[in-house]
């Protein structure tokens, strides 16, 4: 007698052992799938002693499975855009303060924030205002000290000077002392120009009084500065700058810079031509002398070697880096056995 427990679902069958086919009887209690006819399931089982078929047709559950197949690479990938937006999410969290504290930093602003954190950004924030506040006392000490050594040697200076001039003037027009007394007052004024330029470089950037200045007068002020150096030498000292251009800069420090590299191609150079190009801002000192010294850095004017400390090569061209970076230029050297070329670009790049 074939009877259902349960209404069956549309293209279900359901057999005890009396009504189930000769085909279906040989199988055992559990699930199987029959591939014919056309792909039908198979569920066997046992209740109250007495055996029972379900016969289920398999077209239903091919679509399932292509639903599952189907959905399957689809919540994969949900997944992941889903972990990648969390983890975007928490990460940003993260990273958020480090990355307000290197922009407050980079920036130079006070106070720094996340002091009062007990984190490890915490930590980092109140070891960044410790270093702060250690490299502004370490600046203001440097400040104080060149300040007033400067103060110091000027008056040494003014009176080293001022004895020197009485002397030359006192003395009788053919004596032979003249000549080193001129160069006693030369040099205590260029001690004094120096010091004035140390002085502008301990200074912040920012604060330095800028004003707008004709190029050539301070070209041709060095040249005739210049030209002890070149006394009694063949060298030949060729100037092309036109009258026109301006510059908007601090006087004492343009002056420094452009004194020092003539000074230092006519001072090593004992024969050739030394030559100076004024085009707009851009500044060019070359010389046809043997080139730098292998005693200096002709891309950081660093004294790394014993010997040029002891003659003091590359001093001036060191000021002049250091000029060069404080107001923001840029100089270019190109040095060879041929000669020496500098380029210096006297505006702040865009």
């Amino acid at each position: 007698m074939s009877k259902a427990f349960l209404p069956l679902p549309e293209g279900s069958q359901f057999y005890d052992v009396q009504t189930v086919s000769d085909a279906l009887r040989h199988y055992a209690p559990g699930y199987h799938r029959l591939e014919k006819p056309d792909h039908w399931y198979l569920l066997v089982f046992t209740l109250n002693d007495q055996r029972y078929y379900l016969l289920q047709d398999g077209n239903y559950y091919r679509f399932l499975e292509f639903l599952i197949d189907g959905f399957a690479p689809l919540v994969i990938l949900l997944c992941i855009l889903c972990a990648f937006w969390i983890g975007r999410l928490t990460s940003a969290r993260v990273t958020m303060p480090i990355t307000r504290l290197a922009d407050v930093v980079q920036r130079k602003q006070k106070p720094l924030p996340f002091q009062d954190a007990s984190d490890e950004i915490g930590v980092l924030a109140r070891a960044f205002a410790q270093h702060s506040d250690e490299l502004k006392q370490f600046l203001h000490r440097e400040r104080c000290f060149v300040s007033d050594t400067s103060h110091e040697l000027r008056t040494t200076l003014a009176i080293i000077g001022g004895a020197a001039e009485t002397i030359v003037h006192q003395l009788p027009a053919d004596s032979h002392l003249i000549p080193s007394t001129e160069r006693i007052v030369r040099t205590t004024q260029e001690m004094q120009r120096q010091l004035t330029c140390l002085l502008l470089l301990s200074r912040d950037p920012h604060t330095l009084a800028r004003a707008d200045m004709p190029l050539r007068p301070l070209i041709e002020e060095s040249i005739t500065r210049c030209q002890p150096w070149l006394a009694k030498k063949p060298v030949t000292l060729i100037l092309e700058a036109p009258q026109t251009p301006h510059i908007h800069t601090n006087a004492e420090l343009a002056r420094s810079i452009i004194w020092n590299l003539l000074r230092n191609a006519c001072q090593y150079k004992e024969q050739g031509e030394v030559r100076i190009t004024l085009h707009d801002t851009t500044l060019i000192v070359s010389d046809t002398g043997p080139g730098l010294p292998l005693s200096i850095d002709p891309q950081q004017f660093k004294r790394f070697l014993h010997s040029a400390q002891q003659r003091g090569e590359g001093l001036g061209l060191s000021i002049v880096q250091r000029i060069v970076e404080h107001l923001g230029w840029h100089m270019q050297v190109d040095s060879s056995e041929k000669g020496c070329r500098f380029t210096l670009e006297m505006r702040r790049p865009e």
